[in-house]
């Protein structure tokens, strides 16, 4: 449990710390959704024009030069999905602006921005918020990893079925466009569907589309491997029903992103995440926004101490991580638990 030797005291402490920051600000959100949607459409534009001009280069070395020129907008432009994203995402939690009717109409703009249902991601997402890391709820994605007595005492093809999905170029390769194109496309409401596909026939009528496109997949697989490093780490923790808890769950089931504090680099990358690297304060408290959680997570360190700490790299390295073993409380791979003596006598 969290701090056992004061937990009443660090509760109220940290429940007090949190709602400090919690609650929108209307004029920061305008600017947080206004800045977002500028950059989108000025990465969306200076790519189409670098990959216009690519086709178009007649020697090798001027398709060279377009290309280098190109990919810096082309990157923008794919992490400004993954923003947008983001931003819907807070909308989606209405903790953006006071006005509930104003997320709720902006949350659909800003999706389609990402090919993102806002209503099929409401629905998903509470469930996600309900049941993650609760074993013994079922769940969908990266917060649903089977235990392994589950994964060795399932049928086999079922267990064939999971070990597929479960493959990194399946998961982060093949899943992705299937989810955000596929899935989403089909459970959307009608007028989330019209709006995508008249935003398809502004990008096809402008020319903007396959730059659109060319970074769509890379902002899919970033997005699921940024959702995949919230939630699977090997010092994460995960509880049945009877011993389940809120607070340890947010604290310890889910990371903090370290990502590398590089001065022009990070400053980009950390506009673009928004703030989504400290989870940890999104699952204590769903008011606030991503754009408070880091100045959240610094003024409040004492609180946070014990947040499990995952880099980029480590998120790569967790990508293997597929199964729980409860008996030891970590995530482990599919080839420790087929190897491991003890793990297949469960």
């Amino acid at each position: 449990m969290v701090r056992p030797d004061e937990p009443a005291a660090f509760r109220e402490g940290l429940r007090a710390h949190l709602a400090a920051w919690a609650g929108p600000d209307d004029r920061r959100g305008a600017r947080e959704v206004g800045l977002t949607v500028l950059v989108y459409v000025a990465a969306l534009t200076s790519s189409s024009l670098g990959l216009e001009r690519l086709g178009g280069a007649a020697s090798p070395a001027a398709k060279v030069g377009w290309g280098l020129a190109t990919a810096p907008a082309l990157v923008l432009l794919a992490l400004t999905q993954v923003r947008a994203f983001l931003v819907h995402h807070d909308l989606c939690h209405q903790s953006l602006f006071r006005a509930r009717r104003l997320n709720l109409v902006l949350a659909p703009l800003l999706g389609t921005l990402a090919s993102t249902s806002s209503f099929v991601w409401r629905r998903e997402h509470d469930r996600h918020h309900r049941d993650s890391n609760n074993l013994d709820r079922s769940q969908d994605g990266q917060t649903g990893a089977w235990t392994v007595e589950q994964y060795l005492h399932a049928k086999p093809h079922h267990r064939a079925l999971y070990w597929f999905i479960n493959q990194r170029p399946v998961l982060f390769g093949l899943v992705p466009p299937l989810y955000f194109l596929g899935f989403m496309r089909a459970a959307a409401r009608w007028y989330e569907n019209v709006l995508f596909l008249a935003f398809v026939a502004a990008l096809y009528l402008t020319g903007t589309l396959p730059a659109f496109l060319v970074a769509l997949g890379p902002a899919t697989l970033f997005g699921f491997l940024l959702f995949h490093a919230q939630h699977t780490g090997p010092a994460l923790v995960r509880h049945r029903t009877a011993e389940y808890d809120f607070v340890e769950n947010g604290l310890r089931g889910s990371t903090l992103l370290v990502t590398p504090r590089v001065p022009l680099l990070s400053r980009v990358l950390d506009w673009c995440l928004y703030g989504v690297e400290f989870h940890h304060v999104h699952h204590l408290h769903l008011g606030i926004p991503a754009w408070r959680q880091r100045a959240c997570h610094e003024a409040g360190a004492v609180f946070f101490d014990g947040v499990p700490r995952i880099t980029l790299g480590g998120a790569l390295e967790a990508t293997r991580l597929t199964l729980y073993d409860e008996a030891s409380g970590r995530l482990v791979g599919f080839t420790e638990a087929h190897l491991n003596p003890r793990l297949r006598a469960t």
